[in-house]
């Protein structure tokens, strides 16, 4: 009997624990704007929108749903749109060649590191693995350098 009644009482402490850990937090707007519902529902009526970096109380969790404290009124916010952390700042980008690199600034990579990086392979990596698995990476670079018109596409289409 004894057995019983701890094994009943777990899902009640797990219940409680998760409760009081979205009790009462600060939750952070991510999006540029972001949509109080009065129900955890888009089809639910707007009770107002509240910008990026807008600090909501979250009492609460229904799904997908954080209940929040808005204009003295429970409200609902996607989950999606909201973080514990506040935005981060616009960064800005320097093109390559650029001499001057300012603090906090972001050097852009070029389209093919975008795309060996997006590959999951480094220069070394393509030219270690081309010569121990004979794969022909200068051929892939220049298939992807290809650009191929709309009028070419509908040619071929067409069979001429």
């Amino acid at each position: 009997m004894v057995k019983k009644i701890s094994l009943l009482t777990i899902p009640f402490l797990i219940l409680l624990f998760t409760t009081l850990l979205i009790a009462e937090d600060v939750y952070y707007v991510q999006s540029l704007k972001a949509k109080v519902m009065s129900a955890p529902s888009f089809k639910s009526a707007v009770l107002g929108e509240v910008s990026k970096g807008s600090k909501l109380v979250v009492t609460g969790r229904e799904g997908n749903w954080l209940k929040v404290r808005y204009d003295a009124k429970e409200g609902y916010v996607s989950s999606l749109l909201l973080s514990t952390h506040p935005p981060i700042e616009k960064q800005a980008f320097l093109k390559g060649e650029e001499p001057e690199i300012k603090e906090g600034v972001r050097r852009r990579a070029s389209t093919f590191a975008s795309a060996a990086a997006a590959r999951g392979l480094t220069q070394d990596d393509r030219r270690r693995i081309s010569r121990e698995e004979k794969i022909d990476y200068g051929s892939l670079e220049k298939v992807e350098a290809l650009s191929v018109s709309t009028e070419e596409v509908m040619r071929f289409m067409e069979g001429k």
